[in-house]
């Protein structure tokens, strides 16, 4: 592009409002001498333009070169408004040295031309191959290696093109050009080697010192986000004073935080002003291809009928469709249950070998011990007396024969696994409870005849329709409270609903409610926009 047309160019852009805060300009070398050549114009229509050249460092020749230069030029260009050469010009001219070198040291060559060995070709031209001389120079050329006014001159490869490995980063602010820093490659932005202090701040497009987060929308459109209003399920979105929260608006917005560019917007409510919806779900996806709505954010299940019309970021809940049930512990505690923790079989043992103990102590002791002697009725008290208590350790029977006391060492020993088996066990009967759902498919469900809630406004109805839930059987609710109540007071069976809505209520009802049931797999929540919005954004959204 030449610097008369790159001049109009900005010009242009600058008409338009494109060098307003918010844009960002980039130029290659091609341009950046620009501001050397047209001056004062370029600096004014290319305020906070960033470009690059090739750094060229200060040296005491090239200072004296640029002297030279500036007066012969002044003198053969009176009232000229450009004081030194561009960095190009300081290549060309050691670029003429490079030619003299070469030439000097490729020396006389006998300047016949050599004839091609192939013929092949259509015209005379293709018979001619290379000039000795030529084919000599350009050996001696790129071998070149000096040290001239812009640096060391070396040609990187055999398309003659220097080597540059620092460049310097240039921005036009105060009208004014400035070097800012500089680049090497493998070592980024670094400052000029020249200048005592650090990078300079660019200075961008409008004035201002932020870095531009890029991509903007057209001027003055403003995103009109369409909010769904939903009673009940507060958490997911609700309004408070006429702002929109909840989870899908704080991940919106923290998409929005995350962006490389300003997305200005403003949230419209899908409501009565009565705190209802103007309409279904559906509905207010289809604003959005009418153009109502740019975009619209809330709990909105991405469907495959709706995406005919309309497009959606990636999901960001989990998705599917699983069953809410109530469940029951299935241990009934009576008066009875200090008998569940051993078997009919286990009782009767523990009472027999009870009376054999006793018995077998006093057939030992009474013969020799006086405490185990007496009337019948009592030698039969003491059996039983003296078998049951030690079941607490409590026997106060003095035994004196050593058969007798390894028999009770035994029982004891016996009592000690039973009391702490029996304890651990009532006490797991008393305190755990056995929770069980009540319904764990639908078939049983349906087999029974009982009904089955699902969310008010929602997609349930067709999808328990293809699971064959007869339409009278299904009762639509609102809000958790209303689950609650119609599962504790058997309205219905069983709840079917999306699992992020599920798990908003078993955190507010746990004890009682549990998921069970197949996981029928839906795509979840996304955000959703029009084709166009789509094209601009939407994968951006997703990726952030």
């Amino acid at each position: 592009m030449s610097y008369q047309l790159a001049l109009k160019f900005f010009q242009l852009a600058k008409d338009e409002g494109m060098m307003g805060q918010g844009y960002v300009w980039i130029t290659a070398y091609g341009l950046t001498d620009i501001f050397n050549v047209v001056g004062y114009p370029a600096l004014e229509v290319m305020e906070g333009v960033v470009g690059i050249e090739p750094y060229v460092p200060e040296t005491v020749k090239l200072n004296k070169f640029r002297r030279r230069w500036r007066e012969k030029y002044r003198s053969e260009n009176p009232g000229t408004s450009i004081n030194e050469p561009i960095t190009s010009g300081l290549y060309a001219y050691d670029t003429v040295w490079a030619i003299a070198l070469a030439a000097e040291q490729a020396g006389f060559v006998n300047s016949d031309f050599v004839l091609s060995e192939t013929n092949n070709g259509s015209t005379d031209f293709d018979k001619i191959s290379a000039y000795k001389a030529a084919e000599k120079f350009r050996g001696a050329f790129l071998k070149v290696n000096f040290t001239g006014i812009s640096g060391q001159f070396v040609i990187q490869d055999m398309q003659f093109q220097l080597v540059s490995t620092t460049y310097k980063i240039i921005n036009i602010a105060g009208r004014e050009k400035r070097a800012v820093g500089v680049w090497t490659p493998g070592l980024n932005m670094s400052k000029i080697l020249e200048k005592k202090d650090g990078i300079s701040t660019i200075i961008w497009p409008g004035g201002s010192e932020n870095t531009p987060r890029g991509w903007l929308l057209p001027a003055n459109k403003e995103l009109k986000v369409g909010v769904p209003v939903k009673p009940g399920f507060g958490s997911f979105i609700r309004s408070e004073d006429g702002i929109p929260k909840g989870f899908c608006i704080d991940v919106f917005e923290e998409v929005i935080s995350n962006l490389t560019y300003k997305v200005p917007k403003h949230y419209v409510e899908f409501g009565n002003g009565e705190g209802e919806s103007n309409g279904t779900y559906d509905e207010l996806v289809y604003k959005v291809y009418l153009k109502e709505f740019d975009a619209v954010v809330g709990d909105i299940t991405i469907l495959a009928n709706r995406s005919l019309y309309v497009d959606y970021t990636l999901p960001y809940t989990e998705s599917g469709v699983r069953m809410l049930v109530p469940v029951r512990d299935q241990r009934q505690k009576t008066a009875w249950t200090f008998l569940e923790p051993l078997t009919a079989d286990l009782w009767f043992g523990t009472g027999s070998f009870v009376v054999f103990t006793g018995f077998i102590v006093w057939f030992i002791e009474h013969r020799t011990n006086q405490e185990f002697r007496g009337p019948p009725a009592s030698q039969i008290g003491s059996v039983f007396y003296f078998s049951f208590s030690t079941l607490v350790f409590a026997h106060r029977e003095r035994i004196v024969n050593n058969l007798s006391r390894i028999a009770v060492v035994v029982w004891l020993f016996v009592v000690l696994i039973l009391q702490q088996s029996y304890t651990a066990s009532l006490s797991s009967i008393l305190t755990v409870e056995q929770l069980q759902p009540t319904v764990t498919n639908l078939d049983e469900v349906i087999r029974r005849g009982d009904y089955v809630g699902y969310l008010n406004d929602s997609f349930m109805p067709n999808l328990l329709k293809r699971l064959k839930i007869n339409e009278t059987k299904m009762r639509a609710f609102s809000s958790p409270e209303e689950y609650n109540d119609a599962l504790s007071t058997g309205k219905v069976a069983v709840i079917v609903d999306e699992i992020p809505y599920l798990k908003v209520f078993l955190a507010k009802y746990c004890h009682n409610y549990t998921m069970v049931g197949p996981t029928y797999k839906f795509d979840g929540f996304g955000y959703v926009s029009d084709f166009f919005f789509t094209s601009l954004h939407l994968s951006v959204f997703s990726t952030a």
